[in-house]
């Protein structure tokens, strides 16, 4: 478990290499996780359960999606490749946060 916070605390400082930042958290784990709380959300609501309960499993995601972000972002500003790369995972992890923030 502490090599998951170890990894975690790297990505919020913006220590990871951009590559493993975004597609790795951001894009490939975020997908997961926001998938199985979509998922769940819906089934909840299937089975007649509070709205409230499929909103707040619906928001479970969003600590983990403001990590990545932030560490996206960080990662970017110390990114040594491609400006075009560093500019377009920005914009790629605002527009996927958005779009799980909203689905």
């Amino acid at each position: 478990m502490s090599s998951v916070v170890r990894r975690l605390g790297e990505l919020w400082r913006g220590e990871l290499p951009l590559e493993i930042a975004f597609w790795h958290y951001a894009i490939y784990y975020g997908l997961i996780i926001n998938l199985a709380a979509t998922t769940l959300s819906v089934a909840l609501l299937l089975w007649d359960a509070p709205i409230a309960w499929a909103v707040i499993v619906h928001l479970l995601p969003l600590p983990y999606s403001v990590v990545t972000g932030f560490g996206v972002w960080r990662s970017a500003g110390r990114h040594a490749g491609r400006r075009n790369f560093a500019t377009f995972t920005r914009v790629g992890v605002v527009a996927w946060f958005c779009f799980w923030l909203v689905v």
